[in-house]
């Protein structure tokens, strides 16, 4: 999978940007349920190595329906992890929340 885009197809916690692992700000996310009809329930956090979670939002996103925050989200890299969880709805391989991130 390409740097920065991601198909989740089931209910659980992915790592978008590791501790360390992107430099910079992010300028855009795009989380995109590809259901017809379910929503898909996300929360999009900051997590430091204790586990503390500093969260960006939590929502649920209706089926064809995308998601954007496009205001620049800048976090010291060494210290925090970027991470989404998805809990509901209609994930699989046919149709996955797709993330961009830029």
């Amino acid at each position: 999978m390409a740097k920065g885009i991601f198909n989740i197809t089931s209910a659980a916690t992915t790592t978008l940007a590791d501790i360390y692992g992107r430099n910079g700000a992010i300028k855009y996310i795009s989380l995109s349920n590809t259901h017809n009809s379910t929503a898909d329930t996300i929360e999009l956090f900051l997590e430091d190595n204790s586990g503390d979670k500093y969260y960006i939002v939590k929502t649920d996103i209706p089926g064809k329906t995308t998601l954007v925050l496009s205001e620049t989200i800048s976090f010291d890299n060494s210290v925090l992890a970027l991470k989404l969880t998805t809990s509901a709805g209609g994930l699989s391989t046919s149709t996955p929340l797709s993330v961009i991130i830029k």
